[in-house]
This record gives structure tokens, C-alpha cells and sequence, in this order.
């Protein structure tokens, strides 16, 4: 019990639904990669042409993160995922009935799509934590959480793959889409009932000095450091999401071995939130962060190892997963005020989105004039080198941002624990 006046049971039982609503929105992106040269031969483009859908919704996904932000601060985070999942699901059957239209699938899957998804991971679940633990154990809850993307790359990842060859995309979309918009959005809008408050009474002069968020971390230094390192996690979390399973074809793995690797790779991702939770409550946070990172441009690396490279990357890429949005969301949370928290890591994974839609687009062009993926990896082991080093250097001493009467003051200050 963390003063919430909810019962253990109700608490576990949320963490519950936070890790199956995570599992779900796995589907949401794990579809349209398996189906993605399929799709962009079904609407008669190339891969650059047709990866524009793609990229709108990565950075579709990154321009709502701040708005489910918002969201969740206001009506909930269950809520908030419950209206994501409603509006994921309606995308989806969308494009599989109207199916001759890629405007249609852009617009309703690049917006649509990207709102539900925004709505059912990271930001809200993250505010969901927030609200139900202390904050010693709010790392763990929240890798625990979030370990449900890990069980959907096990569990559904492979399941896409089967399914490629046995059923066309719009039969997967259209099924994907009944159970996000039925099913799925009655247990959250149902089990919102139970979610505690914020921990906090809002105070009226504190929400008056802390909006818009922007205006508190534009002066924030630290701010700026985490954002140059979310930026590398997400243009690699979209290489996987989107050109992984191309490249692998394209330099033909065997379908086999791709799904068990997608397997591999969640496994790891299930066993480094956990670890990258209880880690945080040890050792020091820009230390692990940069950790994460520089394991995370060794695997990309890994990819332009023939043959040998399909394993090891999994098991890197994996292993660094979940460190890497786990660690930020903490220094975000613990750094930022109780009314703009929210809002703040709204605002840090529209970068990571930032770099999401660069690396789809970039890596899509990239293929069409080199027929290879290979200068986009090398540009993604630079990218997240970069982001190990800016943790590394970048967020020694950091603690809670200090306010004096409305307006940030010098950021960096120690905070005596364990991210100095």
C-alpha cells in the first residue's frame, strides 16, 4: 500500500492491465512490419514511396506523445489508453475494408494508428506507476509494466510471421482491429475506476508556475541530454520495427531463424527491464543509461556481420530494449514537477519519435539508391555511440529540477543519490 487507500490486490491487478495493455499495442506496429513489403507492393510503390506511412506514424506517434501526456494527467491513464485503443482499433479495420486507398491507410493508420499506440504504451503506463508506488520500487513496477512489449515480441512477433504466407494483411488487420476496438477498450475503460488519483492535490499556483511544460525544460540542460539520447533509441527501435525483417529477407535468413530471433530479442527485452528496474534502485542512473546505449550500437553493428550477426544482435538488442525508455522515463520523473511530468516525457518521446521517422524515411531512400540497408546501420551505431556518451557526461549530478518562484534556475544541482 502506497497510501492510495487501494487494496494490494487492486494495485496488481492494474500493474496487470498496465503489461496486458502494452502487450496489446505490440500488434499494432508488429502487423505492419511483418506485412510491409507486401503492403507496399499491394499499393503499387516502392519501398521509399510506400515507408512515407511509416514514417507518418512514428512521427505521428511522437507529436501525440505529449498530448496522451496531457491526456492522462487529466482523465487518467486508462482512459487515455482505453480511447487509444478504441481509435487503434477503428484504423485498423479501416484500411482492411477500405482497402484500395493509401491515403486512406496513411491517414487512418499514420494518425489514427499513432494516437492508440501512443495512448497504450510508455507515457500513460509511466504516469499509471507513478501514481500506484513509492518511488523506491516505481523502476521495477514500471520494467514490469513495460516488460509486456517483451512478451509480445515473443509471444506475437512469431505469430505475424506464421501467419505472413497463411493470411493476407487485411484479414490480420481486420481481426487486430476487432479485438483493440471491442474487447480490449471495454476492460480498460471498466478497470479505470480502480487507478488512485495523483498522488498529489494539484495546487493552483503550482499549475499556473509549471505550464506549459515546455517553458520549464527549454531552460533545462538536462532536458536537452536526455532528448539527444532518446533520439538514438528511437531511430533503432524503428529500424527494428520497420526494415529489420527486410533486411533480414533481403539477405535471406531463413524464416525460421527470424522468428526465433524476434523471440530471442523479446526475451532479452523481458530480462533487461526487469534487471534495468532493480539496477536503478543500485547503481548510478547515467551510468546504466550509457550502458544501455553503447549495447545498443554494438548490436546495430552485429547486422552488417554475415550470417553470424542474426543471434547476437538479438541478444544485444534486446538486453538494451527496455534499459534505455525505462532509465529516461526515471529521470524524467523524478526531475520534473508532479503537474508537468507527464507532459515533460510527452515531450522527450516526441524526439524519440523524432528519430523513429528519420530513420524510416532515411533508411527507405537509403535502400532504394544502394539496394542495401547498410549505410543506415552504420549511421545508427554513430547515433547511439553519440547517445551513450551525452548519458554518460551529460547527466552526472543530475536530481530534481529546482524552482525559484515560476522560473528554472541552474540545472545539474546533485541531489545526494544515486545519479550522482
Amino acid at each position: 500500500m502506497d497510501g492510495h487507500g487501494s487494496s494490494r490486490s487492486v494495485t496488481y491487478t492494474l500493474v496487470a492491465i498496465g503489461f496486458g495493455v502494452m502487450f496489446a499495442s505490440t500488434a499494432i506496429k508488429g502487423i505492419y512490419q511483418v506485412y510491409f513489403v507486401q503492403l507496399a507492393e499491394h499499393y503499387g510503390q516502392g519501398r521509399a514511396q510506400f515507408s512515407w506511412s511509416g514514417g507518418l506514424f512514428m512521427l505521428a506517434t511522437g507529436v501525440m506523445s505529449p498530448v496522451v501526456g496531457a491526456l492522462s494527467d487529466r482523465v487518467g491513464p486508462l482512459r487515455t489508453s482505453a480511447i487509444g485503443a478504441f481509435a487503434a482499433g477503428i484504423a485498423c479495420v479501416s484500411v482492411a475494408v477500405w482497402h484500395q486507398s493509401l491515403l486512406l491507410f496513411s491517414l487512418a493508420f499514420g494518425i489514427a494508428g499513432a494516437f492508440g499506440l501512443a495512448a497504450m504504451t510508455f507515457v500513460p503506463m509511466g504516469i499509471l506507476v507513478d501514481r500506484l508506488f513509492e518511488e523506491r520500487k516505481k523502476g521495477l513496477a514500471y520494467a514490469v509494466v513495460t516488460n509486456g512489449t517483451a512478451i509480445g515480441f515473443i509471444v506475437l512477433s512469431p505469430l505475424w510471421i506464421w501467419l505472413q504466407p497463411q493470411a493476407s494483411w487485411m484479414t490480420v488487420f481486420n481481426a487486430v482491429g476487432i479485438v483493440l476496438a471491442l474487447p480490449a477498450t471495454a476492460v480498460l475503460w471498466l478497470a479505470s475506476q480502480w487507478e488512485p488519483q495523483s498522488r498529489s492535490a494539484p495546487d493552483p499556483q503550482a499549475c499556473k508556475k509549471d505550464a506549459p511544460a515546455w517553458s520549464l525544460v527549454r531552460h533545462d540542460p538536462v532536458f536537452y541530454v536526455l532528448a539527444a539520447g532518446f533520439l538514438g533509441c528511437g531511430a533503432t527501435m524503428a529500424f527494428v520495427d520497420v526494415h529489420l525483417l527486410a533486411h533480414w529477407q533481403d539477405v535471406h535468413v531463413p524464416r525460421l531463424e527470424m522468428g526465433f530471433a524476434m523471440s530471442v530479442l523479446g526475451v532479452l527485452e523481458l530480462l533487461s527491464g526487469i534487471a534495468s528496474g532493480m539496477l536503478a534502485m543500485r547503481f548510478h542512473k547515467h551510468r546504466l543509461l550509457a550502458l544501455f546505449y553503447a549495447m545498443r550500437s554494438l548490436s546495430m553493428l552485429l547486422l552488417l556481420v554475415p550470417g553470424a550477426g542474426v543471434m547476437l544482435f538479438a541478444i544485444l538488442f534486446g538486453a538494451s530494449y527496455l534499459g534505455t525508455v525505462i532509465l529516461t522515463s526515471l529521470f524524467c520523473f523524478e526531475r520534473y514537477g508532479r503537474q508537468v511530468k507527464g507532459k515533460a516525457f510527452g515531450l522527450l518521446f516526441l524526439v524519440h519519435q523524432i528519430g523513429a521517422f528519420l530513420t524510416v524515411q532515411l533508411g527507405a531512400w537509403s535502400f532504394e539508391s544502394s539496394g542495401s540497408y547498410m549505410h543506415t546501420i552504420m549511421g545508427l551505431v554513430l547515433m547511439t555511440l553519440l547517445s551513450a556518451m551525452c548519458s554518460w557526461f551529460g547527466l552526472r549530478g543530475s536530481g530534481p529540477l529546482p524552482i525559484n518562484h515560476g522560473a528554472p534556475v541552474r540545472a545539474g544541482m546533485p541531489n545526494g543519490g544515486t545519479n550522482g
